[in-house]
Formats: C-alpha cells, sequence, structure tokens
C-alpha cells in the first residue's frame, strides 16, 4: 500500500531549505512516471553525491521555502547545460537538480504540506516548471526535471529503500550522445556506487 508524504530537506547550514511530496513506496517500474529513487553513475551525479529522489509531480510537489531569491543558491551546469544543479554558497552541500524555470510564488506552506493547521499565513516560494524552449526531456517534452538529493532530506530512510530494493540505477557515463540510458535494479553500473 503507497503512502504520500511531504518531507523537509536542507543544505547544512540551513541556507538552503525544501520540501518534497513523495508517494512511498515509488514505482516498482523503471522509467519516468511516479516517485523515483536511484543513483546515476555519470561523472557529475558521482562526484556529487546525488542520491536521486524524484517526484510524481513536478510541478506541486516541489518547493523551495529559502532563500528568499533564488540566485542566493549556487548552481553549477555543465556538459549540454540542460540541469542546474544547486548547492549552497555557505557550506557547499548539493541540495537538488532543476532543468525547467523558477517559478515565484506565494502560498500557505502548511496547508500545501497537508497540515489542518494551514492559517492562510502566505510565503514566498519557488515552484518549478517546464522549459517554454530550447530543451526537450526524452520524452520529447519540453524539458521538466527536479531531483532532490536524498542525503539532504530529513526522515527518508534510504537504507530502507534499499533493502525494500526501491534503489534503481542508471547508465549515464557510457552511453553515447543521444542514446536513451539503461536502468536496472539490484546493483551499479560500472563506476557507480551503492
Amino acid at each position: 500500500m503507497s503512502s504520500t508524504k511531504v518531507y523537509s530537506g536542507s543544505c547544512h547550514c540551513g541556507d538552503i531549505t525544501y520540501q518534497i511530496r513523495l508517494t512511498l513506496p515509488p514505482n516498482d517500474t523503471i522509467g519516468f512516471d511516479g516517485t523515483r529513487i536511484y543513483k546515476c553513475n555519470c561523472s557529475t551525479c558521482h562526484k556529487m553525491g546525488m542520491f536521486h529522489c524524484r517526484p510524481s509531480d513536478l510541478v506541486n510537489d516541489f518547493i523551495v521555502t529559502s532563500p528568499s531569491d533564488i540566485s542566493e543558491v549556487g548552481e553549477y551546469r555543465c556538459f549540454t547545460k540542460k540541469i542546474g544543479w544547486y548547492f549552497c554558497k555557505r557550506c557547499g552541500v548539493r541540495t537538488f537538480g532543476v532543468g525547467g524555470g523558477w517559478v515565484p510564488t506565494e502560498i500557505d506552506v502548511a496547508k500545501w504540506a497537508g497540515e489542518e493547521s494551514g492559517e492562510g499565513k502566505l510565503q514566498k516560494v519557488f515552484m518549478t516548471e517546464p522549459l517554454k524552449s530550447g530543451h526537450t526531456g526524452y520524452d520529447g517534452k519540453p524539458l521538466h526535471y527536479v531531483s532532490v538529493n536524498g542525503l539532504t532530506l530529513d526522515g527518508l530512510d534510504l537504507i530502507e529503500a534499499h533493502d525494500k530494493g526501491w534503489v534503481y540505477y542508471v547508465e549515464n557515463k557510457f552511453k553515447k550522445d543521444g542514446d536513451y540510458p539503461q536502468m536496472r535494479f539490484k546493483e551499479p553500473f560500472e563506476g557507480g556506487c551503492y
């Protein structure tokens, strides 16, 4: 039986805070629908220590609650420059990757998180949207990518995720340009890690 829960995440010093809504267990098939938990063997993900956790609804299931200006968050783009890998400029922790646009908005964060105590107090947050032009994803649609570093989430048991076989592994290190990445459960591809 699956359940949906909001998890809070942050960098080490707390300058970056965010929330993500995940449905667990994730899909038991590999693909792009539903919550996904995975490790990639590409040099970027491997060296950054990314333990990918992707929400089902990229538009509505992820919010950045601080800082109040997204430009205060460090950003690194490599290779095709499609995805920004965001990190704290103060403590250096890599918190999430986003391919798409940032949308500043005001919401009742407690209500967004499903708390009945939402009192209508609005807070500025940042949400994401697909790119309006330019890059496309593997599905041919405008690029929209959101993945948080599971190591920066509070309360998500990554050992349980591994033990229950929820984690899958992606081969992006040795694929040729334009190839669809290979994916599998149980063990990482060459150059990856558990």
